[in-house]
């Protein structure tokens, strides 16, 4: 027959157990979870430098590393949902008007260069979706005849 004792120490014991149980468990999956964002953040950063460096090349201002990290991340952000899209052609045909609002807004002309950098974008996140983007590119005209 089991004492008092020997119950409540079978108990404490049991407690014991379940408590540094529970504390491996959050420090394993504390551990985890940053080895996965320190793996993420460095993707992503290898892809920002990879369009620092090709903007760059192509002349144009460039953000800072960080905001390209915390803008496009690893996938490029809301650039490569579907850039072909509706959306994604409204936008960008609105970034390339003449600034006015309301009924004189219209199209122009623009240099080339305005959507090199969106092209840029896609080739280093999302290179699947770029073929797609340039043959929408290729049907605008540009001031400089460069068609992008």
């Amino acid at each position: 027959m089991t004492t008092v004792d020997e119950r409540s120490t079978r108990t404490q014991r049991m407690l014991v157990y379940l408590a540094v149980g529970a504390v491996l468990g959050a420090l394993l999956v504390a551990g985890y979870l940053r080895f996965h964002s320190a793996r993420v953040t460095a993707e992503a950063g290898a892809k920002a430098d990879r369009l620092v460096t090709r903007l760059t090349e192509e002349g144009a201002r460039t953000p800072s590393r960080d905001q390209l990290v915390r803008l496009l991340g690893t996938d490029g952000g809301a650039i490569c949902v579907d850039p072909a899209a509706a959306l994604a052609r409204a936008t960008s045909d609105t970034g390339i008007a003449n600034g006015a609002g309301g009924p004189g807004t219209r199209p122009v002309l623009a240099a080339g260069t305005v959507v090199r950098a969106q092209l840029l974008v896609i080739e280093v996140y999302c290179p699947a979706k770029l073929a797609g983007f340039q043959e929408y590119v290729g049907g605008l005209g540009f001031a400089d005849g460069t068609g992008g």
